[in-house]
């Protein structure tokens, strides 16, 4: 997917001593946090000097990942992460492709003249990049982080800390490996890694088997009262507010999955969680199937996404944008 103009121009200028910037989307899942710490610390050993900057904080399940040293959350320290980027003699967008998906860090990004790249999997990217590594049909950013070190030669540098960042990418993004976008080749990159030495079960413990009891509470709380079926029970609906999120002490990422518990409904087709968070509705749509959300997302909740992986948002009221949902859901069952 890379020119060989492209591909001599990146091995001439990711070379020791290089500053880097690598930039993901708000609120970072474990693809963009997983894809993030593997670029930086395989350009790390390449002699970079790289920095990762994160618009917002990410969730606590993620933090034992190798190379969240690298990571400069803006929210928490916006000065040093603006300067960081300017000082930036080649920046990575990942995991996003609008530079609007990257908050407050987006307007430094646009600022900078130098090269950008995009390595990227969703769908109609703006073209803000100077060089684009994107495939929509990839099942997650991981993956072209594995295969972007494949084209510039040097698989040889991956070890067992790379591999846990595009390892943690793949498996949250493809739901443990169970969506459609997973190919034979997510699986040799999968049997590679583990031949480099990386110990995927300790990763997958880390990310699914660390669950506090708060969380556990908040999760049976939502699918036992929050749960609704629309469409003769084609559709689930869960939504929690602010205030029950604060009852049961909810930190980030502690609704993760929500949504695709509902999904996993027998005979559920569209599952939609409405999370409520200030003044924001924040929107997951998941599906499966025939069943597409990534248009309803784009159509009526300022969103977009993934066939079967979509987000969206509302400032409407957590009840009116559940109200909107019933209203326009029909036409896409």
């Amino acid at each position: 997917m890379l020119t060989t103009s492209e591909i001599t121009f990146l091995r001439n200028t990711l070379v020791k001593g290089t500053k880097v910037v690598i930039s993901t989307h708000k609120s970072p899942d474990g693809d963009a946090i997983g894809s993030s710490s593997a670029l930086g610390l395989f350009l790390n050993k390449l002699g970079c000097e790289c920095s990762v900057i994160v618009p917002d904080a990410f969730p606590d399940f993620l933090a034992w990942i190798p190379g969240n040293e690298l990571i400069i959350v803006n929210d928490e320290n916006p000065e040093l992460a603006e300067k960081t980027v300017s000082e930036a003699e080649i920046i990575f967008s990942l995991d996003y492709n609008d530079t609007r998906r990257a908050g407050k860090v987006g307007p430094y990004i646009d600022q900078s003249e130098v090269t950008k790249v995009m390595i990227d999997h969703h769908e109609e990217p703006t073209g803000f990049a100077t060089i684009n590594f994107h495939d929509a049909s990839c099942c997650s950013t991981a993956q072209l982080i594995y295969d972007f070190i494949d084209e510039l030669g040097k698989l040889d540098l991956l070890d067992p800390s790379i591999g846990a960042g595009i390892y943690t990418g793949i498996i949250t993004d493809t739901g443990s490996l169970r969506y459609p976008s997973v190919s034979f080749r997510t699986h040799d990159i999968i049997s590679s890694l583990i031949k480099n030495g990386l110990e995927h079960f300790k990763v997958h413990e880390a990310l699914f088997d660390d669950n506090s009891v708060s969380r556990l509470q908040l999760n049976g709380y939502a699918v036992s009262k929050k749960l609704e079926l629309l469409q003769n029970g084609s559709v689930a609906v869960i939504h929690l507010e602010e205030s029950e999120l604060i009852k049961f002490n909810a930190k980030k990422g502690d609704t993760e999955g929500l949504v695709n518990k509902a999904l996993s409904i027998s005979g559920v087709n569209i599952a939609v969680f409405f999370r409520q968070s200030g003044d924001m509705i924040k929107i997951s749509f998941r599906s499966k199937g025939d069943f597409y959300v990534n248009e309803l997302a784009r159509d009526h909740f300022n969103g977009g996404g993934h066939k079967y992986a979509a987000g969206g948002m509302s400032m409407d009221g957590i009840q009116a944008a559940i109200s909107k949902f019933k209203e326009v859901v029909p036409s896409y069952v």
